[in-house]
Formats: C-alpha cells, structure tokens, sequence
C-alpha cells in the first residue's frame, strides 16, 4: 500500500510525534541539521499553535516554544496563519510533506521537519477508519486485558455522567437557576424514553412548573392542562362528549394562564409499544406530580436505590380516570425506573454535585448506575457480542460514550483502544 493512498491528517501526525513513533536518530529539519526532542510539549486545547511547551535541540542550540503540526507546508497559508501573531515564534513546523518551504517574515526558512514514520502505523489507522464491524477494536479489548478494560470503561462512563451534567448546568443558566424548573423539563422528557422525548419537553416548557405546583393534588387538572398542552383535543382520538369536561377544564386553565399548546404533530405514536404511547406516558407524569411534593429536593436527598424508586412509584395499576376513558394508567416498570435513574436522576445528582461542591451527590449518582443492571439496547447487545460484557448501568452508559464519541466520529487516535491498536499493531 502505497501513502499517498492513505488517509493522512494532524491527528496521525501528532500521535506520532508524541508518542514517538519514529526512528529518533533520523530527525533532521528540511536543511539537514539534526533534531532531538528534550521535550515533546503538550497539546494546545486553546487557539494559536498545536503543541506549547515544546523543548528541543536543532543542531547546537536548544529551542523552547510551540511547534505548529501540518499535513502539508502548504497548508500554513491555507489556515490563515499568515499575518496572525499568535503563530510568528514556532520553534519547528512538523508535517508529512514539504510541498512548499515556509518562511519568516524576513525572508528566513522556519525550521521544518517531515516526520519519518513506518508505513504500517498509518496503515492500522486507516484500517480502523474504514473499519464497519468493529473486528479490529475487539482485538483491542482483548489485549487490553481484564484492569485496563475496567478502567478505561469507568472513565468513558464519567465523561458521559460529567457531559449529561453539563447539559443540565446549562439549562439551569437558561432557566436563571431555577433548580425546580429544570428538573421538571428534564421529568418531563425523561418520560418520552426516547422518540418523545423532544415533545414531552416541550410540553414541559408550555406549562412552568409554578402551574404544576399551583395545581397540585389536583390531578384532573393537572391531566387536563398536559393532556391541552399536547394539542391532543384536536386529534380524533381525544374528541367527542366523553372528552367535554376535560376539555372544558383544559380551556379554563388555558385563559387563566395564558396557554399556547404544542404542535400535536410531534407526537409519535406508532412504531413504540402500547406502554409507551404519548397519552399513558402523559398521565402517569401528572399523577407523579400531582402526588409528590418536594421531588426534586427529595430526590437529591435520597441516599438509596429504593429511595428513588420510592418517589416514582405512583402506587396505581391498571386504573382508569373517568375524565380519561380510553387511556389506562399503569404503574412505572422497572425497566422504566432504572431508566429514570439512569437518564434523569445520576445527571441531576451529578449537575448539582459540580454546583455546590458536593462531592457526596456525585458518589451517589456512580453508586446507583453500579447497582442499575445494564441497560437492553442494540450498542449493549453489539459489545455483548464481541464479547465485552457489561457490569451494570456505569458499562452500558461508557458503551454509549465509546460509541457516540469515538467510534461514529471515527475519533479512534483519540480511543485508548484505538491508540492501543495502532502502537501495536494489534490487528
């Protein structure tokens, strides 16, 4: 395989550059001095140049400073560094090709070094790129040994618990940190498990939380202020004379508080089971917060399992409302609960523990997706299958992580399996 044909990017060039992956005797700058590294520098996360804190040795004299990464020289005016201070003292320009010598602002060659390598790393890189089946990972996983498995999963598992929680963090912002209202639209999206999501927070965001309280204990209200809100009175299905009096309800609270319903169009109600239909999802939210007092402090509260699953059971099966004939209220399942914990309660715990310092919350949150059993979905069956097992909810939710973070924006330099594979060629 020739390397012209390969994919060849600053992402390949700077894991071979720090991780060394050359023959360090052979480093010379594009003018023949000789190049070696006292220090490798670091990854600039910031703008300006790729790497900061750079040392070496060109020829006799040590250099200190940052290095600018490029697949090609070319590529120096192609990014506008041309002009831009922030990149007039590199110490060295590394690249794959030098197709077109830079120079300083006085005319001067900048020091360039086309980074030798061996051909099969770039190779196993590409390999992985292209890569459909997950094949070379597995070999991974199964070199990386039982230790290094574990730990590299509970890592993924806290960077997703740390992203959720900033996401909280954020709309708590929006909400100029009303801890209540944040809760309650994350509640109410939680309940739409998925394709309902969107809907049921935006539900949640037609009727401020201030309603729900207001309302509370009042669980036909509530229903016929959710049930409005949906814009579920104008679909065929909740209308005719038995829907009057909610209906007539729903109009009351409508005027008195300004009300402007959903799109009922977002909805989905086919291709999901009959337990998840918008409607029975819908009321048992408004019987949970019709019933609960407190919930969100309670539930930041709790320091068990069976605490949390104490506050979201809503103690009713199979049950009928009169003023909802066809929609039967079902007590929440266990799958239904673990996902609840796994999705609304560990980001809160974790969102709050980053707020007030709270270290307690954050142990909390691990602490309930270790004792959570793995979650049933097509990544967990995938990893099941190339023999990855998963030990609780912490392993399905890094399987997540690993997947939606590395492997679908095919990030595999930046995957501990990934840079593992491509060192040792473990293929």
């Amino acid at each position: 395989m020739c390397v012209k044909f390969l994919v060849m990017n600053e992402k390949l060039l700077s894991f071979i550059w720090f991780n060394r992956l050359f023959p360090q005797s052979a480093l010379h700058t594009t003018q023949g001095e000789s190049i070696s590294i006292i220090k490798p520098g670091y990854t600039n996360t910031d703008s300006g140049p790729d790497i900061t804190d750079a040392q070496i040795r060109i020829g006799s004299i040590v250099w200190a400073g940052k290095i600018e990464l490029h697949v090609k020289s070319s590529h120096w005016q192609l990014h506008n560094h041309d002009g831009d201070p922030a990149y007039s003292n590199i110490i060295l320009h590394i690249v794959f090709h030098d197709d077109k010598p830079l120079k300083d602002n006085k005319g001067n060659l900048v020091p360039t070094l086309v980074l030798p390598f061996e051909q099969k790393y770039a190779e196993v890189y590409n390999s992985l790129l292209t890569t459909k089946d997950f094949d070379l990972c597995r070999c991974g996983f199964e070199r990386f040994g039982e230790l290094k498995t574990a730990s590299f999963l509970d890592r993924l598992a806290s960077d997703r618990l740390k992203s959720k929680a900033l996401d909280v963090l954020n709309e708590l912002k929006l909400n100029n940190g009303d801890w209540k209202e944040t809760f309650w639209h994350y509640l109410s999206a939680a309940f739409g498990f998925g394709k309902n999501a969107l809907p049921f927070k935006q539900l949640a965001q037609s009727v401020p939380f201030t309603i729900v309280e207001k309302n509370r204990h009042q669980i036909s209200n509530i229903a016929a202020i959710f049930f409005g809100q949906a814009g579920f009175f104008s679909l065929k299905k909740f209308s005719g004379e038995k829907y009057i009096d909610i209906q007539r309800e729903y109009y009351y609270h409508k005027q008195k508080y300004n009300l402007t319903s959903i799109d009922p169009s977002v909805w989905k109600f086919s291709g999901i089971r009959p337990v998840n239909f918008p409607d029975r999802r819908i009321l048992q939210l408004s019987v949970l917060v019709g019933r609960s007092e407190n919930l969100f402090s309670k539930v930041m509260e709790a320091e068990t399992l069976s605490d949390i699953f104490t506050l979201f059971d809503i103690n009713i099966n199979n049950q009928k409302f009169p003023f909802l004939p066809d929609t039967l209220l079902t007590k929440l399942g266990n799958e239904t609960l673990n996902l609840l914990v796994i999705n609304l309660v560990c980001p809160f715990l974790y969102a709050y523990s980053l707020y007030f310092k709270d270290d307690n919350a954050a142990q909390r949150a691990v602490s309930f997706l270790e004792q959570i059993p793995p979650e049933n979905n097509s990544v967990t069956k995938f990893m099941v299958s190339q023999g990855i097992q998963a030990r609780s909810a912490l392993d399905s939710q890094a399987f997540l992580q690993l997947r939606n973070e590395y492997c679908r924006p095919k990030r595999c330099i930046e995957c501990q399996v990934g840079r593992y594979i491509v060192i040792n060629n473990a293929i």
